[in-house]
């Protein structure tokens, strides 16, 4: 008897760019789960009503997504297993007999519509409204059927809904990408060696100079951080910071550099330790499937 699928929630309608690092990670199949937002994906994760999560961290027009940022931060009892890269390009689309000339409104998720600045300041005619997700989008153009009313989204979401593509590749740049991290409920371990990424949250003394010292000793030991994202804490005008940092998968000196950013931080959280999507690279373009060991 063939096992069952995994189930993954994500935040938006079937037909979102979620789904699509879904099937990235998946290559043998995993069930979708929509959800409204990002706490809600990972409350299913934390009461067992999805096995794993998909949550866009960041991209490269826009930047990182706080509010992804933010439900991370608040869920003590997630950890991240995996990362997924996704080609982001955006069409605007609109129901059967639309055309591009006749469109008024335009619906899609704000951080999308974000990618696609140059086009609407190109066509300041259209109305821009945001709503929770590009799928949804994509879904509330098809039930309502008006022609002047179109959603940004991707080729995969018009098919799905039947829409027509009245523009194609809108997005800023034709190399837009987003990032997607994978949680779950428990940590995984990799083959030793693995070319992996640490994931950790920093908060730190209100000193000059603490957040070097907390930061030193990736330097010292030969570490390479890759990302450094700052968020509120939820205080007046305090920090804390999400660090990435890249090495191989068993290397004792990540223990001896751990404990030594424990000891200088406030307080160090490990949000977790997972493969990275190219290792060949700075970036996480190009993975081919197969290449990394499978997310369980």
């Amino acid at each position: 008897m063939d096992a069952p699928l995994l189930r993954v929630a994500f935040q938006g309608e079937l037909g979102a760019f979620s789904e699509e690092a879904i099937q990235q990670v998946w290559v043998d199949g995993a069930e979708p789960l929509p959800h409204r937002d990002f706490s809600d994906v990972i409350r299913a994760v934390q009461t067992g009503a999805a096995d794993r999560g998909v949550i866009p961290i960041e991209n490269t027009i826009v930047g990182g997504i706080p509010a992804a940022h933010d439900a991370i931060m608040a869920a003590l009892d997630i950890h991240v297993v995996a990362e997924a890269v996704v080609n982001v390009h955006h069409c605007l689309l609109g129901p059967p007999g639309a055309t591009f000339e006749g469109v008024k409104m335009v619906l899609s998720h704000p951080v999308a519509l974000a990618q696609c600045g140059n086009f609407f300041a190109k066509h300041p005619r259209l109305e821009v409204h945001s709503v929770y997700d590009t799928g949804g989008a994509a879904l509330d153009v098809s039930n309502v059927g008006d022609p002047e009313i179109a959603a940004v989204a991707s080729r995969n979401a018009g098919q799905r809904y039947k829409l027509s593509v009245l523009m194609p590749d809108i997005e800023d740049r034709a190399d837009n990408q987003t990032r997607f991290l994978v949680i779950s409920r428990t940590p995984q371990t990799w083959p030793i060696g693995t070319p992996v990424r640490t994931c950790v949250i920093i908060t730190h003394e209100d000193r000059p100079g603490a957040l070097l010292r907390v930061m030193e000793p990736l330097a010292r030991h030969g570490m390479d951080i890759r990302r450094l994202e700052s968020r509120p804490t939820g205080e007046p005008w305090s920090y804390l910071f999400f660090l990435e940092f890249d090495h191989a998968y068993g290397e004792p000196v990540v223990d001896v550099v751990l404990k030594e950013m424990t000891a200088a931080a406030r307080k160090l959280r490990i949000l977790g330790t997972f493969p990275r999507w190219n290792p060949g690279r700075r970036g996480s373009i190009g993975w081919r499937s197969g290449s990394l060991p499978p997310v369980q």
